[in-house]
C-alpha cells in the first residue's frame, strides 16, 4: 500500500527502507526562521558561546509487548553515537541507566506525529524539559524513522518537547540502512537547532548554515564521493556526510562548524535551563 511521507511518496515499507529516511520534523515557516535569525543576531553580543556544556537524557520507551524492548547496550551505544557526533559543539550527553522507563502501550507505541497519542503520553511521561532531552523510542507509524521539536518552540509548548525515533533505528536495531543510531543523531540535531542541510533547495534561504552547501534536494543511500549531488553552485558539493541529509546511517559522520556554532547560540537563547545545572 502506498503512502507519503513529507510529500514524498513510497510504494512500499521496503522501498522507503531503501530510499527514504522518514524525518517529520516540521518545517520551519520563512516568518518564524525570520523571527528566530533576528533574535539571535539582536542578542549575540549579550551572550559568550559556552566550551562545554552536558545535557542530562532521559530514555522513555513505548512497547508492545516484546516489541521496543531496547537492551542497555543500545542505549549506551546511542549515547555514545551522540557524544561523538556533537563534540564540536561542545556537548556531552549523559544518562542514568536507573531512570529508563518502559511503558507498554499499544497506542503510545504506534504513535504518529503530532497525534493525540503524543501528545497524551508526553504529558504522562516527560522530565522537566527545560532541563532534560527527553529520548522516547517506539514502532510509530508506518514510514516514519522519527521527529522533533525545535529549540524555538520550546516555551509556547513544553509538554511536546524532545526527539522520537523508531526503535529498530538504534544501534543494533533491524530498520537497515537506518539501524546504526544516526537517525538519534539526526533528530537531536534538530532538537538543537538544525535544519535539514538541503532545505529551501536552491531558490531559498537554505540551513542558514554557510560552510553546508546548499543543494537543490535531499541525498539518499550512499552518493560517490567527489560528485556534486544536487549543489546548488557550480563548484561546490552537496554534504553528503552530513548528519542533517537524509543518507545511509553508514554514510552519515559529519557536523560543521558552524552547526556547531548555531547549536550553542541557539542553546544560549531558547534552551538556558540547560545551563542551569552545569554553570558555562
Amino acid at each position: 500500500m502506498a503512502f507519503t511521507i513529507n510529500g514524498k511518496s513510497f510504494e512500499s515499507q521496503e522501498e522507503f527502507t531503501r530510499f527514504g529516511r522518514g524525518c517529520a520534523t516540521k518545517t520551519p515557516a520563512p516568518i518564524e526562521i525570520l523571527r528566530v535569525d533576528q533574535e539571535i543576531e539582536r542578542n549575540k553580543s549579550q551572550r559568550f558561546l559556552f566550551q562545554k556544556l552536558t545535557i542530562p537524557l532521559k530514555f522513555v520507551h513505548f512497547t508492545y509487548g516484546s516489541k521496543g524492548l531496547i537492551i542497555p547496550e543500545q542505549r549506551e551505544k546511542q549515547v555514545h553515537l551522540l557524544n561523538k557526533a556533537f563534540q564540536n559543539a561542545g556537548i556531552e550527553f549523559v544518562y542514568d541507566e536507573s531512570e529508563v522507563v518502559f511503558v507498554d502501550n499499544y497506542n503510545w507505541y504506534k504513535m504518529g506525529y503530532r497525534s493525540y497519542s503524543e501528545r497524551e503520553a508526553k504529558s504522562n511521561l516527560s522530565t522537566d524539559t527545560s532541563k532534560y532531552l527527553n529520548f522516547y523510542t517506539g514502532g510509530l507509524q508506518k514510514g516514519l524513522l522519527g521527529w522533533a521539536t525545535f529549540p524555538f518552540d520550546l516555551a509556547g509548548d513544553p509538554i511536546m518537547d524532545g526527539v522520537v525515533v523508531l526503535d529498530e533505528s538504534l544501534p543494533n536495531g533491524n530498520a537497515a540502512p537506518f539501524n546504526l543510531g544516526m537517525t538519534g543523531i539526526h533528530e537531536v540535531g534538530h532538537w538543537l537547532g538544525l535544519y535539514h542541510t538541503f532545505q529551501g533547495g536552491c531558490d531559498g534561504i537554505g540551513d542558514h548554515v554557510h560552510d553546508t552547501h546548499a543543494h537543490s534536494k535531499a541525498n539518499y543511500g550512499k552518493p560517490e564521493k567527489n560528485k556534486r549531488h544536487n549543489a546548488c553552485k557550480q563548484g561546490e558539493f552537496a554534504p553528503i556526510h552530513n548528519y542533517m541529509n537524509y543518507v545511509d546511517d553508514e554514510w552519515m559522520s559529519e557536523l560543521s562548524d558552524a552547526q556547531a556554532g548555531r547549536i550553542k547560540e541557539q542553546i544560549l537563547m531558547y534552551r538556558t535551563g540547560l545551563t542551569s545545572n552545569h554553570p558555562i
